[in-house]
């Protein structure tokens, strides 16, 4: 393989890799946990609060019964009678649903994410190994 395609092949790889990185496992989850039966905080994986999130209260039929802004504190209230599904938006592309009555899970599996970090970083080692030991070969 030429040196020229080697490069094309080593450039390709690594935009894959940047894009395939660039997945949710990395991005900032939106939750939406209920507090009590007619109230719900959304706030982000790391605790800190969606200030600027709107939720939409829907019925079983998928009609809006409800919307609105959380409050400073990320609370929003809802009907609890005749709402089934709520969904948060903050429209800088986080958006969380929450079905009423169903127990939320908080925790992201880290580890795919993990993983591809680290492959990136061997991939990355890989190729200046080899070069380095192309280099020595050419020169010694």
């Amino acid at each position: 393989m030429s040196l020229k395609k080697f490069h094309i092949f080593i450039f390709v790889l690594c935009s894959l890799l940047l894009l395939l990185s660039a997945s949710p496992v990395f991005a900032h989850l939106m939750l939406i946990e209920p507090m009590e039966e007619d109230k719900v905080k959304v706030v982000f994986d790391d605790g800190s609060i969606a200030r600027h999130a709107e939720v939409v209260a829907y019925d079983h039929n998928g009609e809006e019964l409800a919307r609105g802004d959380v409050d400073e504190e990320g609370y929003f209230r809802y009907d609890s009678e005749e709402a089934e599904l709520l969904v948060a938006d903050d429209g800088f592309g986080h958006r969380a649903e929450y079905v009423v009555g169903e127990e939320t899970s908080q925790s992201l599996p880290r580890g795919p994410g993990v993983a591809l970090v680290l492959l990136g970083f061997v991939l990355i080692a890989g190729v200046f190994h080899y070069r380095v030991k192309k280099k020595e070969a050419f020169s010694g």
